[in-house]
């Protein structure tokens, strides 16, 4: 073990890790500057197993060095809004400055460290917005923190005015009394409600008058400790000197026995004691904590005081049940769809397949060892993101090797053949990463919680699928050839060369377009607000994971035990079953009934009632079956809807400028078109098939329109080469073009649906709405590259009385004196 950690530390050394990315950069440029074929094969080799290496050693032992979020581990996450001071003067409201943001990270850290909260995540969001994850952390104790975090501890000592709580006779009420009912006014004082037990045990209430002067505040408490004598508990109070200072000059014009002070805690009055004597100095208690272990919290609250309050948008804690089914549901789907893609490319591209497989698991490695040297958390999203861009790297290397079967046709030897197929198919490959890396750094920059994971793995996959593709690969065949490994290729070709007249049906595809179009909008249109989720609308989802032997708890069930429940809204219920995890029970509800449901849900339910002991010694219990709950405020749904919505447009628009400056306009125009499509028709679809709405579709959607422009790029690539270098109609050649790259489109559609069909229909429900909308979004795709994109091209060259063949020669003659310098 000793060496794992030394290679950690090391590792973990960012002078070592700059110097050791830089000299990879060095390496990197000089391969693709390298001229010679021997030169650029040891180059690569050592650029290879050097990133491998560094990856490896980061990645070792991945159970220590792999975190995984609350969504796989279990346990609570909240999303905190900063409020901006008032102030007391005009009652205006103070901006939001940096230093209170970090004021505010730094008590909650202070505080939850002070809890022993292990594993603990903060980070700062924006400009006024905390994350909070702690994985592992059980329901209960999750209750517990969310009161921690919004206790603001502002602490002060308030003069009482006596003359307030004297009823003069004949008068009903007293001064303060008037005060509070806004009867009378006193210049300088405020009312207060002051709760206490007398003596007897009895509750007792009295309004104060009390100064909106303090005698002294929570910046004056130099040290605050828990106390207990007998059955009482309380908290000492240290002041610091100038505190001292200030109580004692304030109590030497007391008197004892007649005067009194108010110790007022978050705008409430704790205690209200006499002086039994005076002057005061720098130490006094806060009495009436009900245990030890709550004066304990109230102590590291004083010591940790928040200068701005918090609110909570967002927060969910998921049990460790559900997290252990859904790591099960989503690595087991994944596995089976990732095999049956390696045995598909197997089969069907034979050695040139296990070239492809060796250079997937080289793409895994780098995937893996970068999440583990940077220290990013793994998520169920992004699990998905990292099959996705291994969907993008498979999808890579079967254009690469569709460009190789069809030079071997043309009589070329292997080597030049391979040499020919990397070239024509750089430009391709490049591009299609390039705009779905712009729609991943939007989506990180725009989006937050899992979003944000799902948009780092899907970013890291994307260029080690790159690197892989391009790279790995070719350096693999390099080897093997020159060493007389491989003199020939045999690849299967199942689909042929076909001669459809793609585009003299454009009209039949316009009309099923706008049908299906008509259709999405309808969706949107039909459902209105309940095609969105709790995201989008606030509220909250409650979810019970019952394993396979335990007593399971049916819709119907709960549908009866709730159904007298006194609830603000009708709760939505639904359940789910998944071989080898058991029964999910999810309820839709109103985030103020969400204790009242799980409350009548335990109270009719007895498996659901049950506790049991976490320990024998300590005596503790927690619930049999555990609840996970995702509670978003009202405000925050809305944030989150037109942050989405941004994110989309934002993605978009990225994506339209760079095809612009890639390809002619009328090739963007038509990306464009084709990307609206396949986007309205996607989610208007899932939404008309029962679907909401969440965060997580935001990155499908933009993961849709990704994949649509690689599928977009590679036809138009072929296109505009069919221009450049043949002779016909323009049509013709689109239809020569589109034809060319037909397998290749097959090929990469059919095992990528495939992997995403497994996840969407045997992943569980954690993945299978963000799966569903994926896997319409690439037929839809598949569809659009095809017959979408290609006509609009066509139509609007046709249109305008362009010449596109003219345009595209005008092109590329203007960017050779570029290339060639």
């Amino acid at each position: 073990m000793i060496p794992s950690i030394l290679a950690l530390d090391f590792i973990a050394d960012p002078l070592v890790l700059f110097l050791s990315g830089l000299s990879l950069l060095i390496l990197f440029i000089w391969y693709f500057v390298t001229e010679g074929d021997r030169r650029k094969r040891h180059i690569g080799s050592i650029l290879v197993l050097g990133l491998c290496t560094l990856c490896a050693l980061a990645l070792y032992p991945p159970d220590k060095t792999l975190k995984g979020g609350i969504d796989l581990v279990g346990g609570s996450a909240f999303t905190l809004k900063v409020q901006p001071k008032i102030n007391p003067s005009n009652n205006e409201t103070i901006p939001l400055t940096d230093q209170d943001l970090n004021q505010a990270v730094a008590t909650i850290e202070k505080r939850l460290g002070a809890g022993g909260t292990t594993d603990l995540l903060i980070a700062k969001s924006g400009t006024d917005t905390i994350i909070v994850q702690m994985p592992g952390m059980s329901p209960e104790q999750s209750a517990k923190v969310e009161d921690e975090l919004l206790k603001v501890a502002k602490l002060e000592l308030k003069e009482v005015n006596l003359q307030g709580s004297t009823r003069q006779p004949g008068e009903i009420k007293t001064l303060a009394e008037k005060v509070r009912d806004e009867e009378d006014i006193l210049p300088g004082f405020r009312a207060y409600e002051y709760t206490f037990t007398d003596d007897e045990g009895n509750l007792q209430s009295e309004t104060l008058l009390l100064s909106r002067r303090n005698i002294v505040d929570g910046k004056d408490v130099d040290n605050a400790y828990p106390q207990s004598q007998g059955a009482s508990n309380s908290v000492g109070i240290e002041l610091s000197s100038d505190g001292g200072t200030k109580m004692t000059t304030y109590t030497s014009a007391l008197t004892a026995g007649r005067d009194r002070m108010a110790i007022v805690l978050d705008g409430e009055v704790v205690s209200a004691p006499g002086f039994k004597q005076v002057p005061l100095g720098r130490n006094f208690m806060i009495d009436g904590q009900e245990s030890f272990k709550e004066a304990s919290t109230l102590a590291s609250q004083l010591l940790n005081p928040l200068e701005n309050s918090l609110e909570i948008d967002q927060k969910s804690s998921v049990s460790p049940s559900l997290g252990q089914a859904v790591v099960k549901q989503g690595v087991t789907a994944a596995v089976i769809g990732l095999a049956l893609t390696a045995i598909f490319i197997l089969i069907y591209y034979r050695t040139a397949g296990f070239v492809a497989l060796i250079a997937l698991l080289v793409n895994s490695v780098l995937i893996f060892g970068a999440m583990a040297m940077f220290g990013f958390t793994f998520t169920l999203p992004g699990i998905a993101g990292i099959i996705l861009t291994i969907g993008m790297a498979v999808d890579a290397n079967v254009l690469i090797f569709e460009r190789l079967r069809e030079e071997l046709e043309h009589g070329k030897s292997l080597q030049n053949a391979i040499d020919t197929a990397y070239e024509k198919a750089f430009s391709a490959i490049f591009d299609s990463n390039i705009t779905s890396l712009l729609a991943a750094t939007i989506l990180f920059w725009k989006a937050s919680g899992t979003v944000q994971g799902f948009a780092v793995t899907l970013t890291i996959g994307l260029l080690g699928s790159m690197f892989s593709a391009i790279l790995v690969t070719r350096v693999i065949f390099s080897w093997v050839v020159h060493l007389g490994l491989l003199k020939n290729l045999s690849l299967l070709n199942i689909f042929g060369k076909s001669r459809f007249d793609f585009l003299g049906k454009r009209r039949i595809a316009l009309a099923i377009s706008s049908l299906l179009f008509i259709a999405a909008v309808s969706g949107f249109a039909i459902k209105g607000e309940k095609g969105l989720g709790v995201d989008f609308t606030g509220g909250t989802l409650l979810k019970f994971q019952f394993g396979d032997e335990q007593t399971q708890v049916s819709q119907a069930d709960a549908e009866e035990a709730l159904k007298d429940a006194n609830t603000v809204a009708k709760p939505v219920v639904q359940e789910e079953s998944v071989p080898g995890t058991g029964e999910l029970l999810t309820i839709r509800c109103d985030s103020d009934d969400a204790d009242l449901i799980e409350t009548t849900l335990r109270e009719k339910i007895s498996i659901m009632g049950e506790r049991i002991p976490i320990s024998e010694t300590s005596g503790e219990t927690e619930w049999a079956i555990q609840a996970t709950t995702e509670a978003v405020s009202a405000t925050a749904g809305k944030a989150f809807l037109i942050n989405a919505c941004v994110a989309i447009g934002m993605g978009l628009v990225a994506m339209l400028i760079y095809i612009s400056i890639r390809f002619e306009f009328s090739f963007a125009l038509g990306a464009f078109v084709a990307l609206v499509h396949d986007i309205v028709l996607a989610t208007g679809l899932i939404v008309l098939m029962g679907g909401e709405l969440s965060l997580i579709h935001v990155g499908a959607i933009l993961t849709i329109a990704g994949y649509s422009i690689n599928d977009t790029i590679i036809v138009f690539d072929r296109i505009r080469e069919s221009l450049l270098t043949s002779h016909g109609t323009v049509k013709d050649l689109m239809n020569e073009a589109i034809n060319a790259t037909l397998s290749r489109t097959l090929l990469t559609s059919v095992t990528t649906i495939t992997t995403v069909a497994i996840l969407a229909f045997f992943g569980g429900s954690a993945l299978a709405a963000f799966s569903k909308m994926i896997l319409v979004g690439l037929i839809i795709g598949t569809y659009s590259s095809i017959f979408v994109a290609a006509p609009v091209v066509l139509w609007w060259s046709q249109g305008k009385g362009r010449n596109l063949r003219k345009e595209v020669l005008d092109a590329s003659l203007a960017g050779e004196p570029e290339a060639a310098g």
